[in-house]
């Protein structure tokens, strides 16, 4: 488990939908656990490998992030948490059903 986190996170539920970025055909429809400025936490079905890079879009198909897998961690039987980096942003983040609440840092 990671100590000290750089950047505070958010506990926050909502929907995205996690696509590989080399094959859009795999995707998957996740619950967000929590989030930060430069992070999110998922829970997934199937493992994704360290590096990947991923899109997370908005259940309505708004682009919301690309993002690199940097952990996947079995915690449960056909479940994975997921850690992902966050490399670009979209403004799509501002229509989810919850606000962001993490300032970016200065």
């Amino acid at each position: 488990m990671l100590e000290g986190r750089k950047h505070p996170r958010t506990r926050e539920r909502f929907l995205v939908q996690i696509s590989a970025l080399h094959d859009p055909r795999l995707a998957e429809l996740v619950s967000v656990e929590n989030i930060s400025s430069h992070g999110v936490r998922v829970t997934m079905k199937r493992p994704w490998e360290l590096g990947s890079h991923v899109e997370m879009k908005l259940a309505t198909g708004a682009s919301m992030a690309r993002a690199r897998v940097v952990y996947c961690q079995a915690v449960g039987a056909n479940a994975f948490a997921v850690g992902l980096d966050l490399l670009t942003q979209t403004n799509a983040w501002d229509t989810r059903s919850k606000p962001l609440t993490v300032k970016q840092p200065k």
